[in-house]
């Protein structure tokens, strides 16, 4: 009986050992297999395309007198403000937008400002820059320097695929829009130049390969005024008053960010 029960530990054994081998060969292929995948996408690569747009729309304003030759009568009504041109949302998905920003560049209500492409490593930062140095005069212990500052489109993307969903691509976006503002000059010293205004998006984004994410919001507006007289009767004291029109110009402009990441195996 005893080399009964012996034999049958030692099946037992064998059995177990067996079982144990089979779950060591298999968490040891999982292991090879996540390893593989994770080989795979630090190779993989990720197609950047992006489209840095400003669309704008202005609102007019004429007060007073409206005189132009061949006509008469004089209008002291204020004309309906011009409504926007399009309205969209701060945060929306798109597909399929080539079409309408078309439109609206032909209409010169859109102006494309960057286009830039680049295909960059899974978890690798893209970078584009797109303009200059201006210099400012600046005071120091030596009198009056010069220091550079940069002014343009600066576009940061780091894309990094989903490790759960093969698909998408979590990306982080940081752009900075700024260009010079000749209407609010700074001066240094006998040195005038102008200031710069900037505009900035930071965000981060989940976003299916071959989709495109529209981001803005980002809105400036400028405002000029414009007087029109009529000839020798606009300069008669108190009454070329009468005799003039003053234009308000109101200029609105609206920052948006189109940005297509397509996986590239």
């Amino acid at each position: 009986m005893g080399d009964t029960m012996n034999r049958h530990h030692r099946k037992l054994g064998a059995v177990l050992a067996g079982v144990f081998l089979l779950a060591s060969a298999a968490r040891a292929q999982e292991a090879a297999e996540g390893e593989a995948e994770a080989e795979d996408q630090s190779e993989s690569m990720v197609a950047v395309s992006a489209d840095v747009v400003e669309i704008s729309g202005s609102i007019s304003k004429d007060v007073g007198f409206s005189w132009a030759p061949f006509t008469t009568g004089i209008n002291f009504a204020e004309k309906a403000p011009i409504p926007g041109v399009i309205k969209v949302a701060n945060f929306e998905r798109l597909t399929q937008m080539q079409t309408s920003l078309k439109m609206l560049e032909t209409e010169g209500k859109a102006q494309l400002l960057s286009n830039p492409k680049i295909i960059t490593k899974n978890a690798v930062q893209a970078n584009f820059v797109v303009g200059g140095d201006q210099p400012y005069p600046v005071t120091n212990n030596q009198g009056v320097g010069v220091e550079f500052k940069k002014f343009g489109v600066i576009l940061n993307i780091l894309p990094v695929i989903n490790p759960n969903k093969k698909d998408h691509i979590d990306a982080q976006l940081q752009l900075e829009v700024s260009n010079p503002d000749f209407s609010k000059p700074v001066t240094v010293g006998n040195t005038t130049v102008p200031s710069i205004v900037t505009r900035q998006i930071q965000t981060e984004v989940e976003i299916k390969s071959g989709e495109t994410i529209v981001i803005g919001g980002l809105k400036s507006s400028s405002k000029g005024v414009t007087r029109t007289r009529v000839p020798y009767i606009g300069r008669i004291p108190l009454l070329g008053q009468l005799f003039t029109t003053t234009s308000i110009i109101e200029e609105q402009k609206s920052l948006f960010l189109f940005v297509t990441l397509e996986i590239v195996e």
